[in-house]
């Protein structure tokens, strides 16, 4: 080994690595561990003697700029380049700091935030399968070709997978009224913002004899509030979304009262006729996903 070499590695102090803590968003480099110390820390050496065939190079042959680290060593000119990235800084002030020899790791990127999930939504009726008797209708009036809608349970329609109810409202009057019941036995709903549920119509024609369709609950002792959804932009044979905002409901019985949501005792589905113009006919109505938030 050459004196110059060896004079080197005496004067080149050791430097207690640091421990650095995986935390925040950006990723932070982590000095070395071997930057020179004092006020004028030596520079780094040249690269091997190419003459003697040297087979490694030197460690670096500029010194670090400023207290944040030394710039990457250079290679020498006979074997393997300098080292990459510059360790710590030297004790020394700027511009005189060692020159540092190996690089830092950079740290952890930090944990992204994830979006709150609705806990409260509270699945009715899915119609999966058959709800037998907690399924019943309401017409309106009580008598006339009316009386002869049907509620009936279907593995021939859904929304998502089979399975819905079914309403043959058997339409003949002007102003007519025939509703799909969901019945509860004095059920409590913690979920007491707005009623969802998916219905879709069918008729010879088209829908132009459809006002509308409303979605209601009954609860306590003789709470009602209903929400009514005009069915003009409908299409046949589509699903539509309705609602029953429990807040600003269409209808409120008493006045301006919510429902009984420690009773609720039904809840029902129903598809009016209008009043004037075209003359009502027979129209089917299905209902699947039922649901309240």
């Amino acid at each position: 080994m050459s004196l110059r070499r060896l004079g080197l590695l005496l004067v080149v102090p050791t430097v207690v690595g640091l421990s650095l803590s995986a935390c925040g968003t950006e990723d932070d480099a982590a000095p070395g561990p071997s930057g020179g110390s004092g006020v004028t820390a030596g520079a780094g050496g040249t690269g091997g003697d190419v003459a003697n065939g040297g087979a490694n190079g030197g460690t670096g042959a500029v010194g670090g700029l400023d207290a944040e680290g030394g710039t990457a060593g250079e290679p020498g000119p006979g074997g393997a380049g300098g080292d990459s990235a510059g360790g710590a800084a030297g004790d020394g002030p700027s511009p005189s700091a060692g020159a540092g020899n190996i690089a830092g790791e950079g740290g952890e990127g930090g944990v992204g935030s994830v979006a709150p999930v609705n806990s409260c939504r509270l699945l009715l009726a899915n119609f999966d399968t058959d709800p037998g008797g907690a399924m019943g209708r309401y017409v309106n009036p009580s008598s006339g070709p009316v009386k002869d809608s049907v509620v009936s349970w279907t593995d021939a329609e859904g929304v998502d997978a089979l399975g819905a109810g079914k309403l043959l409202a058997t339409f003949r009057v002007a102003g007519e009224q025939a509703q799909l019941s969901l019945y509860f036995n004095h059920a409590t709903w913690v979920c007491q913002t707005k009623l969802h549920a998916k219905v879709k119509l069918i008729a010879a024609t088209d829908l132009t004899h459809i006002n509308g369709v409303s979605l209601t609950i009954n609860s306590g002792t003789g709470s009602y509030s209903a929400h009514f959804t005009s069915t003009t932009s409908w299409a046949m044979d589509t699903w539509y979304s309705i609602e029953l905002p429990f807040l600003t409901a269409s209808y409120q019985s008493p006045a301006n009262t919510l429902p009984v949501f420690t009773d609720v005792t039904s809840i029902g589905i129903q598809a009016l006729a209008r009043t004037t113009g075209t003359i009502p006919v027979d129209t089917t109505m299905y209902v699947d996903d039922v649901w309240v938030e």
